[in-house]
């Protein structure tokens, strides 16, 4: 899993504030029940503890990858 550096703009769940943040995306290729189809799912993974801008709430930790999904984000940790 090759990783590249890219900016991510995401909303904070609390206040609702935009914020952008650097973060590491990353090609996740899960198990595909067929053999000659090859899925690959981008993913994030923060640099660096993250928090908002205006409220200073914690948003994104080093140690979760994130999955931007129909707009919306999903944590996986």
């Amino acid at each position: 899993m090759a990783s590249m550096k890219t900016k991510l703009k995401m909303k904070c769940p609390a206040c609702g504030s935009w914020n952008r943040f650097e973060v590491g995306k990353i090609m996740f290729e899960p198990e595909s029940p067929e053999p000659k189809v090859k899925v690959f799912i981008p993913m994030y993974l923060p640099l660096k503890l993250e928090n908002c801008k205006k409220c200073g709430k914690l948003i994104a930790q080093p140690q979760e990858l994130i999955r931007i999904k129909k707009g919306k984000a999903l944590f996986k940790g």
